[in-house]
């Protein structure tokens, strides 16, 4: 969460209201396991019923040499040019250390964490881990923080349909919040150890900000305390949409410029809400708000990041607005910090909360289900339209025809040892594909841990029938390289580059789908090349297309010749089939010697 809400330049900006869409509300059980959605094709599951590969990932210093951006990631102009050369010192007085690995049918999912060397000794620590256990019936993923300067978050390892709905179970959480009416359990404080400081050392507040000397050579201890006092808060990341390719845990600032639309948890310490309300949170039952000083501090808060302010002005930080959604408002997004609900953490595992975003043509649904503080079980689901009343969601368009570049601008920041001009921050012609992100995603604050499940991708059902080969087991004689595997052609995408495709330089070149038992087939589709985004003239010119219902006695049902088209339609009158075969004759209509199939689909008819 922001972590600086109270500030005088932040309540000046707050006015207008953005009206939602659509806002849902119902009293429901917690919802079952199974995965069909009406207008949905699950697209990826994963229960965690395997043990979690890590291939051995090794962890790898990050030397900041390849940085997401130059304003507020973690060696940020930002920073030097607020604190000024004493803030390079603090930065280089550890080492970042990350590890990243593949989890899931294809690798759909990407594991990513942080941690902090602090002696720059080569040790970590305090490393963060991702593991698998048994709770209950299921298997579960375990995210555990046992350190608030490391970080673990699961992400897609390719972006994001352009329309989607991404859902997952969340099983236990431990990131702070009132265990029973109190703050300290279990030996922490607000769920974080105490043992040592715990500061927001070296990405704090802006030099200006108050409670603190703003002075960067400040020893550690010195910075602002995260576990208590007026900056003292933990929580977690529900499930967030950010604007960029492959998210890693980076400090709290960067992400403030970052995200979409998320929900979050935000456990404040009661001293820092002091004599204050802490904000408020709904009861959906009753439709009215209480503060949130009364409440149990585990809140789900569901909110939308809108326009940056543009000049922060000396010792500030580069930050987007913030619209908060609650059922009280009628789904109305307002710039005032109002939690939609909150969590009972103590009845978990034994239930659950499943937390869920859709992207649709107009806009994004929030939505979490499961049993809340006060107004029990029921389903909380918002719509937001992309732009309301002139103001947008930061960054939403993930192609650049949905967008003309209205609302453009230039970052500006003139400080006490710098000034920079980061220009053209949403240009006409941009695109910004989604990328979902769930865990602790925060190397200066968050501390604890999470398991969850279930976590699960659909697409929008686009045919009266399912494609019957989406995900299958495809093998082929060969590929071109590890990530063109025969499995690329059959995860229903074709938008994720050169590599979203099965390719083979062999001698023999074919690939084969297994549809794991007979079904009624009459029709394949095939997406070559041009379909991928490279040159039709490396579309499969001559092939033949075979089925077959043992894997061993095959039928041509297409003999294409002299090929040109980007996609392929071939059909006939329906049969059983298991297996689907394509042999590539001569691949392309140039000397290019690769086979190229970025999709092969199989309908009823």
């Amino acid at each position: 969460m922001r972590t600086r809400r109270g500030r005088a330049a932040r309540r000046a900006a707050l006015a207008l209201l953005l009206t939602s869409s659509a806002l849902t509300l119902t009293s429901t059980p917690a919802q079952a396991d199974d995965p069909t959605r009406p207008g949905w094709t699950l697209l990826y599951n994963e229960n965690f019923a395997n043990p979690i590969n890590t291939g051995n990932a090794p962890w790898v210093r990050d030397d900041y040499s390849q940085p997401f951006d130059t304003i507020m990631d973690d060696p940020g102009q930002w920073y030097r040019n607020d604190y000024g050369p004493a803030w390079t010192t603090a930065l280089n007085s550890f080492h970042t250390y990350r590890k990243e690995f593949p989890i899931g049918q294809n690798g759909w999912l990407t594991a990513s964490l942080s941690a902090r060397d602090w002696n720059k000794d080569g040790n970590i620590e305090s490393p963060p881990s991702l593991t698998t256990q048994t709770l209950g019936s299921e298997k579960v993923a375990v995210m555990n923080v046992p350190d608030h300067t490391g970080g673990v978050i699961l992400r897609p390892s390719q972006k994001l349909p352009d329309y989607y709905r991404v859902e997952y179970k969340l099983k236990t959480l431990d990131f702070g919040g009132k265990r029973n009416g109190s703050i300290e359990y279990n030996g922490r404080t607000n769920g974080y150890s105490n043992t040592g400081c715990k500061t927001q050392h070296p990405w704090g507040e802006g030099q200006n900000s108050p409670g603190w000397s703003g002075n960067a050579s400040a020893p550690y201890c010195e910075w602002q305390d995260v576990r208590r006092g007026t900056y003292g808060y933990n929580g977690f990341h529900f499930l967030s949409i950010v604007d960029f390719a492959n998210p890693a845990p980076r400090n709290n600032h960067f992400w403030h410029y970052r995200r979409k639309v998320l929900m979050d948890a935000f456990s404040q310490h009661p001293d820092r809400v002091g004599s204050g309300t802490g904000g408020r949170v709904c009861n959906a039952a009753t439709n009215t708000y209480y503060n949130y000083r009364d409440g149990n501090f585990n809140t789900v808060n569901m909110w939308i990041s809108g326009m940056p302010n543009w000049n922060p002005g000396p010792g500030g930080l580069a930050g987007n607005s913030q619209w908060f959604m609650t059922p009280c408002s009628g789904g109305v997004a307002e710039q005032q910090l109002s939690s939609a609900a909150e969590l009972q953490p103590e009845l978990m595992p034994n239930e659950f909360y499943t937390f869920a975003i859709e992207r649709d043509q107009t806009g994004y649904v929030l939505e979490v289900t499961g049993n809340f503080a006060r107004s029990g079980q029921r389903t909380i689901r918002m719509h937001r339209p992309f732009v309301v009343n002139n103001n947008p969601i930061w960054h939403y368009n993930v192609k650049a025809s949905e967008y003309n570049g209205q609302f453009n601008g230039n970052l500006v920041q003139n400080d006490d040892n710098g000034s920079t001009t980061w220009s053209n921050q949403w240009p006409a012609g941009s695109a910004y594909p989604d990328y979902f992100v769930i865990g602790d995603l925060y190397t200066n604050v968050y501390e604890g841990s999470a398991s969850l499940t279930d976590v699960r991708l659909y697409v929008p059902q686009t045919t009266g029938t399912p494609n019957l080969a989406l995900n299958k087991t495809a093998t082929a004689d060969s590929s071109c390289a590890a990530n063109e595997g025969p499995a690329k052609a059959v995860n229903g995408s074709v938008s994720g580059g050169n590599a979203d495709k099965w390719c083979s330089l062999g001698s023999s070149k074919w690939i084969r789908v297994d549809l794991g038992s007979n079904q009624s087939v009459g029709k394949i589709v095939l997406k070559h090349s041009g379909a991928g985004g490279e040159q039709a003239v490396w579309n499969t010119r001559d092939f033949d297309v075979q089925v077959s219902t043992n894997g061993t006695t095959w039928t041509n049902v297409a003999q294409p010749r002299g090929n040109t088209a980007n996609i392929t339609t071939h059909t006939f009158t329906p049969r059983d089939v298991r297996y689907i075969r394509v042999n590539v004759l001569a691949p392309t209509s140039n000397s290019d010697t690769a086979a190229r199939i970025y999709e092969l689909e199989a309908y009823a008819s």
